[in-house]
């Protein structure tokens, strides 16, 4: 099928392909991976301890479980590679199975030529948890996330309420109540060299924290997208800079666009993002629609009331200009994104109502034609 814009080639795993990308051996979301030479890791999140394998460049591609990740469980961690290794940032969990939900602040990488994990002697500056890492030749930078305070303090309060639910609900009331500032969400951008172990700050972000925000660099252009400004509040707002030694300079991109004309955009937590022919991808996530009307007319708890959607959209950034591309085969958001060559992969996600996935898809633009191959 063509179109006039930009179009998205869509290959899913169950693409006439075959096995081109095979499903994940378990449902996959709030999990982390990452790209070192043709092999793409993946793991934690939903599938736990759990981290899995696969050479893209073998006529036969299938993944293997590696060794496991070493410490406790954890969601929503960040990662990126450098030098071959895979480095894996903060998360939040359990430290054991009975203690309360708190915020990590550990840095682990894992050689895959020994397969090996190792925690380093290290903890970022600024916790990362809900945050993103990209590649910056051999350092990694890391922006975004909640603050182990307040987060910390806020499951250590329900868990003090115990079964009591008007305690509880008092809890929760309070907590969501705040204004986006108040959540001290992280506005550093962080750089952290792994060749010695150290951390370089990059300055404060000239908007709002975010938490679940989409993040992408491109030679010496940083994109950061959308995300939560607040629990249950996402924003539109898009974001740019140029990263050289010369410093960091900020410019503000065009708010996402809604998907529909008329429609209101909620902007997106979780969604995926890489490049394709030219153009820069955002795609599904999700965000409680109402939210942002809710927020204009003063409510603090933005979206009391209302219902999580999952998203399917997928947009493109070229010149500047946010364009509608196309669709995803289902509503979906939460999972791993990996840029191989052209193509962006999407590994595993959530899907409407919060069900794991453990669907890998592929997105390219190519040749101004719109392409589902099954």
């Amino acid at each position: 099928m063509k179109t006039a814009a930009l179009s998205l080639a869509l290959i899913s795993t169950a693409a006439a392909q075959g096995a081109t990308y095979p499903d994940l051996p378990v449902p996959l979301k709030n999990g982390v991976g990452g790209l070192i030479g043709t092999t793409v890791y993946a793991g934690l999140g939903i599938a736990g301890q759990k981290f899995y394998a696969m050479d893209l460049s073998r006529p036969e591609r299938a993944w293997t479980e590696v060794a496991p990740f070493p410490d406790a469980a954890r969601d929503q961690a960040a990662a990126a590679a450098v030098n071959g290794k895979l480095y894996v940032f903060g998360g939040l969990g359990k430290s054991t199975p009975d203690a309360t939900t708190a915020l990590f602040n550990q840095v682990h990488v894992y050689d895959p030529v020994t397969n090996i994990w190792t925690l380093l002697a290290t903890r970022a500056p600024r916790e990362v948890s809900g945050g993103a890492a990209v590649t910056q030749g051999d350092r990694i930078l890391l922006f975004g996330g909640v603050n182990r305070n307040i987060f910390d303090g806020y499951f250590k309060d329900l868990a003090a309420a115990g079964s009591d639910k008007t305690r509880s609900d008092a809890v929760s009331l309070a907590y969501f109540t705040q204004r986006p500032q108040d959540y001290f969400f992280s506005r550093d951008l962080q750089a952290y060299h792994p060749a010695t172990n150290t951390w370089q700050s990059l300055g404060v972000v000239p908007f709002s924290g975010r938490a679940g925000a989409a993040m992408n660099l491109t030679g010496t252009t940083l994109t950061v997208m959308n995300g939560e400004q607040k629990p249950g509040l996402r924003t539109a707002a898009a974001h740019q800079a140029q990263v050289t030694p010369a410093g960091v300079t900020w410019r503000d991109l065009p708010d996402l666009p809604p998907a529909t004309a008329g429609q209101v955009q909620e902007g997106l937590a979780g969604a995926y993002t890489g490049h394709s022919g030219g153009a820069l991808l955002l795609a599904g996530g999700t965000n409680f629609p109402g939210s942002t009307a809710q927020f204009a007319r003063g409510a603090l708890y933005a979206h009391e009331g209302l219902t999580k959607t999952w998203h399917g959209t997928v947009y493109a950034l070229r010149g500047g200009r946010w364009t509608v591309a196309g669709q995803l085969p289902q509503a979906q958001g939460h999972g791993v994104s990996v840029q191989y060559g052209d193509e962006l992969l999407l590994i595993g996600g959530e899907t409407t109502g919060g069900a794991a996935s453990a669907k890998v898809l592929s997105l390219r633009l190519q040749d101004g034609q719109l392409q589902t191959t099954d």
